[in-house]
């Protein structure tokens, strides 16, 4: 898988997990490198919040079709809820 597909995948799986966590914010996956996926999240009013890495480990441990958020995501979302 190139890395420009796992970007894009990285996307789709953080953008479900943001909807299914009913949270207020975006973001953008913008670069892959060693294993870790650099994140930007942004408030609904595109105003940036924090970039972030996301290990790739948390993304595969999610996955959309069996409703599963990998716990370390969840806590990384829920904590963003704040800002």
């Amino acid at each position: 898988m190139g890395q420009e597909e796992k970007i894009r995948e990285a996307q789709e799986i953080l953008n479900w997990a943001i909807m299914h966590l009913n949270l207020n914010f975006n973001c953008k996956v913008i670069d892959y490198k060693h294993e870790n996926y650099k994140v930007q999240f942004f408030t609904r009013e595109n105003k940036l919040i924090m970039p972030i890495q996301v290990p790739e480990e948390w993304i595969k441990g999610s996955n959309p079709k069996e409703n599963l958020i990998h716990d370390r995501l969840e806590v990384l979302l829920g904590n963003l809820r704040n800002y």
